[in-house]
């Protein structure tokens, strides 16, 4: 099963993403200039993955804010974790339920659990 992701910070210039073989248990990363030119690594092994993790991250460091403006503002990663703290981050977005939906393909895909660190930064939870 190939499972595909993209970066937040894509735009139509440069689109970056993350290309995952389940079968072949490896991964690509690439880049695309105007959608057209891919700029890509061969495919690397994915390492034992631990789970799947679910954060809220911020590009634009803000001092000011408050934890709403984190909430609203915030982009939602959804990684791989290996080696107890080690990611590789394969898809980024603003909307919650595109992330599940992109973590819930993963887990079944790999047979992993879920860990949500977005919806409670201060606390993580296992998703079912």
């Amino acid at each position: 099963m190939k499972i595909d992701g993209k970066y937040a910070a894509s735009n139509f210039v440069v689109q970056q993403g993350l290309s995952l073989d389940t079968d072949k248990r490896c991964y690509t990363k690439s880049k695309k200039l105007f959608g057209f030119l891919n700029i890509g690594e061969g495919c690397k092994p994915l390492p034992k993955t631990d789970y799947i993790l679910l954060f809220r991250t911020l590009y634009a460091k803000c001092e000011a804010c408050s934890p709403e403006d984190f909430a609203n503002s915030s982009t939602i990663q959804v990684s791989l974790v290996h080696h107890k703290n080690r990611k590789i981050i394969v898809h980024e977005c603003k909307s919650m339920e595109e992330s599940l939906e992109k973590a819930r393909q993963l887990a079944q895909a790999l047979g992993l659990k879920i860990r949500d660190r977005a919806t409670d930064r201060t606390k993580s939870a296992w998703l079912d």
